[in-house]
């Protein structure tokens, strides 16, 4: 407080008592919004202080109604700091899948797929792995296995549907 104090020695002697009986005031309007009674004084002196600042500054024509709403603003500043930290729930923020548990699913799906193509005949398996793992075109795969353009589409849809059926379940089970 003597800080504040050595800092109202400076405003003009007509505004100094005029001044403690804002404060008077000021400390009630305080305690009444202000659960902690120790922090009344900190901000009526804070308040006081930036009051006085701000009078450095520029005239104020309503040094109360000023008084006033500098404390208005530094209790809803204390009140939005005090705010208690919620937790996200899981609706709001997921839990995070751990690591292993992903490269077990990958590893599952891999081998499940790698059987699931093991079960197509050759043909249908090297026409699906050239067109989905190769990334070439039916027209290409055609004159490289000698076949036409409308059977490398049968072999296609024959392998997407086999492995549908096969694959299916794992997808749905939460990918």
């Amino acid at each position: 407080m003597s800080a504040g104090r050595s800092e109202m020695q400076r405003v003009p002697q007509g505004e100094e008592g005029a001044f403690d009986a804002y404060r008077a005031a000021l400390r009630a309007f305080v305690a009444r919004r202000i659960d902690n009674p120790s922090e009344v004084d900190d901000l009526v002196q804070e308040a006081c202080a930036r009051l006085v600042a701000s009078a450095r500054e520029r005239t104020v024509d309503e040094p109360q109604a000023y008084l006033f709403r500098i404390a208005a603003n530094l209790i809803a500043d204390r009140h939005r700091r005090a705010l208690p930290v919620v937790p996200l729930g899981p609706e709001i923020h997921p839990p995070v899948r751990p690591v292993q548990e992903d490269r077990r699913r990958v590893a599952d799906l891999q081998s499940a797929l790698e059987g699931a193509l093991a079960e197509l005949s050759p043909r249908c398996r090297e026409v699906f792995v050239m067109r989905r793992f190769d990334e070439r075109g039916t027209g290409e795969i055609a004159r490289e296995l000698g076949i036409s353009p409308r059977m490398v589409q049968k072999h296609l849809n024959h392998a997407v549907a086999h492995l549908y059926d096969r694959l299916a379940h794992l997808m749905e089970r939460g990918a």
